[in-house]
């Protein structure tokens, strides 16, 4: 526990690192400039929006894909309960809270727990193409741009040979699994496999691929209202949000206190440095478009923690056992 401690200190020491890092190149701010800033609040109900349906589609990615027979109502409020749990508690215990609410469904620790770490994967892999597309919009040098068109290479070669090794494991798994040269540990392995709904056909993966695309584009899309929020429009307010975006996710896996505060100040108004955008508008938008994240989250989680049947302290007790559990198992 002494342990959980320190990290939740150094966390906190991290955020205030880059709180300072992020705000002291912007110069003396006006606060009370700031605070009459003209915002548009009409971009900000859309981007709350748009960030709430990204939920939704998310939650659809496991109902069509990871766990179909999870209905979609009770993954949509699973999604929101840990997502919003991650932006108010430490160590990330949303991800496990994700767990034990899909769990009283799919009563299986283990598949949902593989299952959300291959829908981490696939964020991932979203999150890879789209870096690889802001060298599209941002001006790099010579030298990175070559790198970056290394990495393009090496993320077409390696998209190319993970969807051969899919299709080989789904023409062959059932043979293989049935014939007696095949040892054991791999018949079990196989036997493993095949609890996931998601590997049981190419059809599944691309569907669950599709609603995640769906969910980064609002989430996409949330930024670009954002940014409109703020006077920001045509293509400064495109580009600049997929910056945002690979900027901010890439960033937030720095560990730090709960919601990423502090990393993805610094993230944004980093990301917003590369374009033609004014220090008062990068100071708001730091801000504003995280808050966005918490109206869209926080009130649905809320929601969905009142009408179910945990309290907010069952839970928390029933993460924290299952985290000492494992403390105790290393």
């Amino acid at each position: 526990m002494k342990g959980k401690y320190i990290q939740l200190a150094v966390g906190i020491a991290i955020t205030c690192l880059f709180l300072f890092l992020a705000y002291r190149n912007l110069g003396n701010l006006n606060l009370g400039r700031l605070l009459h800033y003209p915002v548009h609040y009409f971009y900000v109900i859309l981007a709350v929006f748009a960030y709430a349906v990204s939920q939704w589609f998310r939650a659809l990615s496991w109902t069509r894909g990871l766990a179909p027979d999870v209905p979609l109502h009770k993954m949509f409020a699973s999604v929101c309960m840990g997502n919003g749990s991650n932006m108010l508690l430490p160590f990330r215990m949303g991800e496990a809270i994700r767990i034990i609410t899909i769990s009283q469904v799919k009563r299986d620790y283990g598949v949902v727990s593989v299952n959300l770490m291959l829908e981490r994967l696939l964020d991932v892999t979203i999150l890879i193409v789209l870096a690889v597309s802001v060298a599209f919009f941002v001006p790099f040098e010579s030298e990175v741009e070559a790198k970056l068109a290394v990495i393009r290479n090496l993320m077409v070669v390696g998209i190319a040979v993970g969807v051969a090794a899919l299709l080989l494991l789904f023409r062959f798994r059932a043979r293989m699994a049935a014939s007696e040269r095949t040892p054991d540990f791999m018949r079990k392995l196989f036997g493993f496999l095949g609890r996931f709904a998601v590997l049981r056909s190419p059809l599944v993966i691309i569907r669950t691929l599709f609603y995640l695309i769906c969910s980064w584009g609002c989430v996409y899309l949330s930024t670009v209202f954002g940014l409109m929020a703020v006077g920001i429009y045509d293509m400064t307010a495109w580009g600049a949000s997929l910056v945002v975006i690979v900027m901010t996710n890439l960033i937030m896996l720095i560990p730090s206190a709960p919601g990423g505060i502090g990393v993805f100040q610094y993230a944004c108004i980093y990301s917003l440095s590369l374009f033609d955008v004014q220090a008062f508008q990068k100071a708001i938008l730091s801000v504003l478009l995280h808050l966005i994240q918490y109206a869209a989250l926080l009130p649905f989680s809320i929601y969905y923690f009142m009408r179910g049947e945990f309290t907010l302290r069952e839970i928390y007790r029933s993460v924290a056992k299952r985290q000492g559990a494992r403390f105790s198992e290393r």
